[in-house]
Order: C-alpha cells, then structure tokens, then sequence
C-alpha cells in the first residue's frame, strides 16, 4: 500500500514556524512516527485504516473530510514539530550525534530545545482532546470509530488523551486478551 501522509511537508511549513529550508527526510519521518503513534491511538486503527485508504484513492469526503480538515491536521501538525525540533537541533553523522552549527548563528540550549517540544506536545494534546471529543459526539457519523474490527493487532480508539507521569496504582488483572489490550 501507497504510504499516505495526513499532511504534507508543504502544510506543516506554511502552517507552523519551521523554516522553508528543513529537510524534507526529517519532516516525512516526523509526519509518519506520529501518525501511527498518536493519531492512530485517538481514531483507532480501523478509522485510521479507513481515512489512509481514502487519502491514497484521493476519495476523502464528507464527514471524513471535516474530521481530517478541522481535528487530525491541526493535532498532527503540533506533535510534528515536535518531534522535529530534536532532529533540528542535533544531526548523526559517521562522527557520531553532532550539535547544528553555523557561522551566522549559535544552536539553542538543550534546556531551550525542551521546553519548545513541551510546548508544542501541549498545543498537540489540546487539539488531540477537542478530536477525541468530536469523535465521541459524533461517533454515528463514523461507523470505524464507533463499531472497531475485532482482533488483538486492533488498536481501538482512545477516549482518554492527557498523560500523567504519576503512579496512580495498580490496575486490577484483565479477565481476557481483549481487555488487555482495550482502552477503555
């Protein structure tokens, strides 16, 4: 299957603060990584499946088509940056992780780098809840959301988004695989 990207180098140059001149091999890695990992995880992989098959045939519409323009977009184009913002900053080389450098200019602190990804992880996270939101008041229009296939490789949607990083204890033992694995 064709790789179907969300939004594109262009979108994500115009739309954000990241400069023309950014290599594009970053950007498309970026783009991919969190599709999977935090789109992905909000639409469910069926969804997800669903909406990446319309983009490939150029057949998103409708309600499909608003979820994509006004939800998946504005949440992919923040966790994007951030997640370039590292690679920007640092570049591998056969001499090992080297700092960006140049003549005119000096790189940003570590610390500097981090709070920027911080910021833009929470600008993803608002959008990213305001998606899951209009997913659940919306859940009938999408039948891929609302009714997952069936299996443990399915990922279903998450009706959660925020993360903590406290131990809020021990969850009690799933009765089956299903449970396991459901985010619910």
């Amino acid at each position: 299957m064709a790789t179907a990207l969300f939004i594109s180098e262009t979108f994500l140059k115009d739309n954000t603060q990241v400069s023309k001149n950014v290599d594009v091999k970053y950007i498309r890695e970026a783009i991919l990584w969190v599709q999977d990992s935090e789109i992905q995880t909000a639409l469910g992989s069926t969804l997800y499946d669903k909406m990446k098959a319309d983009v490939v045939a150029g057949t998103l519409t409708g309600d499909y088509k608003t979820l994509m323009d006004d939800y998946v977009q504005a949440t992919l184009k923040h966790y994007t940056v951030a997640e370039c913002l590292p690679m920007a900053h640092y570049k591998i080389t056969n001499k090992g992780l080297q700092v960006q450098d140049s003549e005119q200019s000096n790189p940003a602190s570590t610390s500097a780098v981090d709070r920027l990804v911080e910021k833009e992880v929470n600008k993803g996270d608002w959008y990213r809840q305001r998606m899951i939101e209009y997913l659940c008041e919306n859940s009938t229009l999408f039948t891929e959301y609302e009714n997952p296939d069936d299996g443990i490789d399915v990922i279903h949607p998450s009706k959660r988004n925020f993360r903590t990083s406290f131990y809020l204890g021990i969850d009690p033992k799933p009765s089956s695989l299903q449970q396991k694995y459901r985010d619910e």
